[in-house]
């Protein structure tokens, strides 16, 4: 009865050593901005997601003002989401330009490596296993219409998900594991 309750107790630190985790801030003029049901009621001025992460070296991130794309993405994996259709697409490093592209077509791909080698802010913090950056967006831009957006011009909410894809053997995605789900709505 001890080795099994010993091998349980191994196998339950194993999982929580390795877990993979990722917790989401979102601050606005240096507060923090707490959700009421998923919604973030921001200004239209620039806002930033504070991330810390165990064990987790990325994540895909899809962000759109449709309403329906969010709404399939959240439910059970569904392939017919065009979020699920498509590998994600890696933004500009160190989020040079301060914005976050909006695509109904296929996710973001956000990671850390190293400190020279991610898709934060300059400076962040931590090593492969364990890290913590900043993302700060000041517009949004629109893949589909390839112009960027300025927050006071934003007229719609952005829905996001950001989630880390399961492959199977033959890497066909076979499911998501949602890390933060937001409606982000803008108020002058």
């Amino acid at each position: 009865m001890r080795k099994i309750g010993l091998t349980f107790l191994f196998c339950l630190l194993s999982f929580m050593t390795f877990a993979q985790t990722l917790k989401v801030v979102v601050k606005q003029d240096g507060k923090v901005i707490e959700p009421v049901n998923d919604v973030y009621d921001l200004k239209k001025s620039p806002f930033a997601f504070e991330f810390s992460a165990n064990n987790l070296e990325g994540f895909l991130v899809g962000a759109t003002t449709n309403k329906d794309i969010y709404a399939g993405a959240l439910g059970v994996f569904n392939t017919e989401v065009p979020w699920f259709q498509s590998t994600g697409m890696a933004e500009e490093m160190y989020n040079k330009d301060k914005e976050m592209f909006l695509m109904d077509s296929a996710p973001s791909y956000w990671y850390y490596t190293d400190a020279k080698d991610h898709r934060f802010d300059k400076n962040p913090k931590g090593t492969l296993k364990q890290w913590t950056a900043t993302r700060t967006i000041t517009r949004f831009y629109d893949i589909m219409v390839d112009q960027p957006i300025n927050l006071k011009d934003l007229n719609d909410r952005v829905y996001l998900l950001m989630y880390q894809p399961e492959y199977n053997a033959e890497y066909d995605l076979i499911g998501k594991k949602s890390l933060f789900q937001a409606t982000l709505r803008f108020k002058d």
